[in-house]
């Protein structure tokens, strides 16, 4: 009995693997093109039943961590895995799963960096209600981002100054883009004027900027 259930299981997962190859470029292409209408969409899937929700998508916190996976995937490919060099870092790169788990962590900042900055602005209670439908929005908007930027740092550790530029200019880019849809999602959240909007997203990324700039400099200096 136990042995089914096992094989049922082993199924399951399968199959939702599978899905993710189907959903994942998909999901991705739509949110770069699309961040507006994701984002709306992300509010009426949360209306709908548990099991009905992002059926024909990957949901958003599983998106960022996906997200997270395939950047490195490219690093694995790419032969540039970081080496850690005091204890903590040695720990935490030398493992995969604690690297995964470090990666998804510092990425996941963003969102919720944005998500609480919304709500205090918007005088909002923050409990996990509240908290939920913006985050949730947010790990869509982050999760491009986290490709490209985690991508953009593979180059710029390859040899030759063609890869580094390669790196530096998709970084920019990257970072351009993630400013531009966070002020586009601010503006309707906020309902406040572009000024306001503007220095809202500064906020927010320098903010997610320092909080993993602290954390990176723990790493290399423990």
């Amino acid at each position: 009995m136990d042995f089914l259930k096992l094989l049922r299981s082993l199924e399951e997962f399968l199959y939702e693997l599978c899905t993710w190859f189907l959903f994942f470029p998909r999901t991705l292409y739509r949110v770069i093109v699309h961040p507006r209408r994701m984002a709306q969409y992300v509010t009426t899937e949360l209306t709908q039943k548990l099991d009905k929700q992002f059926d024909d998508a990957i949901s958003p916190p599983m998106f960022l961590m996906l997200a997270v996976l395939v950047a490195h995937g490219v690093e694995l490919l790419m032969h540039q895995q970081i080496v850690g060099t005091g204890q903590l870092s040695r720990t935490v790169f030398g493992n995969e799963e604690s690297l995964l788990l470090y990666r998804s962590i510092t990425f996941a900042v963003w969102p919720l960096i944005a998500t609480v900055h919304m709500l205090r602005r918007s005088k909002l209670p923050m409990t996990r209600e509240t908290l939920r439908r913006p985050f949730f929005v947010q790990c869509y908007l982050t999760a491009p981002f986290a490709v490209a930027l985690s991508t953009s740092m593979v180059f710029v550790r390859l040899p030759g100054q063609l890869s580094t530029h390669i790196g530096v200019a998709v970084s920019l880019l990257s970072l351009l883009w993630y400013a531009v849809v966070q002020a586009g999602w601010l503006k309707v959240a906020l309902e406040r004027s572009w000024l306001n909007t503007v220095l809202s997203t500064l906020w927010v990324l320098l903010w997610g900027i320092a909080i993993n700039s602290l954390i990176g400099w723990v790493l290399l200096t423990s």
